[in-house]
């Protein structure tokens, strides 16, 4: 069915928000064509007046929560450099073509929730840029990487015809992973694409870290928050929680936060107008 223009106009209003409101994004690891769908969304919202600052899980070496634009840009490199090995890796195996381009993309697309803010702030640095993630799990975060030189190695054995069609179908269960917890919950525990991974070890941090992130985000309060899909869920699948990587008690949970704040980034979709044709 086709949203009329009054569906539309209470969907736009509910995932824009009002002014002063704060607004928490869900985002996936990797869903193909999200660091664009982002970027627009963010854009949309600073066009509206309601973006002057942002918060963004990540964190850098100094554990400073608001760095200067200096640490910020070497944190940029750092995260460009594991995606240059990644990419060179792709374009060094044995794939087909069709498979290293598409394959190459979505390692581009790694932590792109950091790369989107940094652009924005390079455009405006009026922008205030708040980093709320536990500094403790910094180098666990950069693992979420997965590991390409096994996944290569597996999609290498199917007949080069085939590759990027394997690939395709496995980055297909991102778009269902928003909606259905079941999937999202297999893609995490046994991931099959490239980066939907979230290290076990993080899950030593999970209790600490909520409350770190909670604290920091009570004392900044940032506009938009801008938050990985398994930080949102106050009913996380038993899976997650039984393996410690989801917390019963959920972020949004101990900020106050209703259904109502949380908009889950495909949600986005529908607001921010047409995007190019994604795989």
């Amino acid at each position: 069915m086709v949203p009329s223009r009054g569906m539309l106009s209470v969907l736009r209003s509910r995932i824009i928000g009002r002014a002063g409101a704060l607004r928490l994004v869900a985002t996936l690891h990797n869903r193909r064509g999200d660091p664009l769908l982002l970027l627009t969304f963010l854009k949309v919202l600073s066009r509206e007046g309601k973006l002057g600052s942002i918060g963004v899980a990540w964190s850098i070496p100094s554990g400073n929560c608001e760095p200067g634009w200096e640490e910020l840009v070497r944190e940029e490199r750092r995260v460009q450099e594991a995606l240059r090995s990644c990419v060179r890796m792709v374009h060094n195996s044995e794939l087909s073509w069709d498979a290293k381009s598409f394959l190459g993309r979505c390692y581009r697309s790694f932590q792109y929730e950091f790369m989107v803010c940094l652009n924005l702030k390079r455009r405006d640095r009026r922008l205030k840029m708040v980093l709320f993630d536990d500094p403790s799990v910094r180098e666990v975060r950069y693992r979420e990487i997965g590991n390409p030189e096994a996944l290569l190695h597996e999609i290498a054995a199917h007949p080069s015809s085939q590759q990027a069609e394997v690939l395709r179908s496995r980055y297909a269960l991102f778009r269902a992973a928003y909606d259905r917890l079941e999937v999202y919950e297999r893609m995490v525990l046994q991931p099959n694409c490239a980066l939907l991974e979230i290290p076990l070890e993080i899950a030593k941090f999970e209790k600490t870290r909520e409350k770190y992130m909670a604290d920091v985000l009570r004392e900044h309060r940032p506009d938009v928050l801008l938050l990985r899909l398994v930080h949102c869920l106050t009913n996380p699948p038993p899976g997650l929680e039984k393996l410690g990587i989801a917390q019963s008690e959920a972020l949004p949970v101990r900020l106050g936060l209703t259904p109502m704040n949380i908009t889950r980034l495909s949600e986005a979709e529908r607001i921010v107008g047409p995007l190019p044709l994604r795989d």
